[in-house]
């Protein structure tokens, strides 16, 4: 099962429900709307590159 790792915007209340009036559907609509702004800066760890770099050291030492 897939993780997205989308932020999402401080006025997102929940599906159809929006501070700024819009039409409030996280997944597509809000991450294009010029009124976007995530609700914190997070750092996503991208998984794959890690278990990747992990493998590598194990076969290198």
């Amino acid at each position: 099962m897939s993780k997205y790792r989308e932020t999402p915007c401080k006025y997102y209340l929940s599906y159809g429900e929006c501070t700024k009036g819009r039409e409030a559907e996280h997944k597509g609509y809000c991450q294009h709307c010029d009124k976007y702004c995530p609700r914190a800066r997070v750092r996503h760890i991208n998984k794959k590159k890690q278990y990747n770099e992990k493998q590598r050291s194990k076969y290198s030492a």
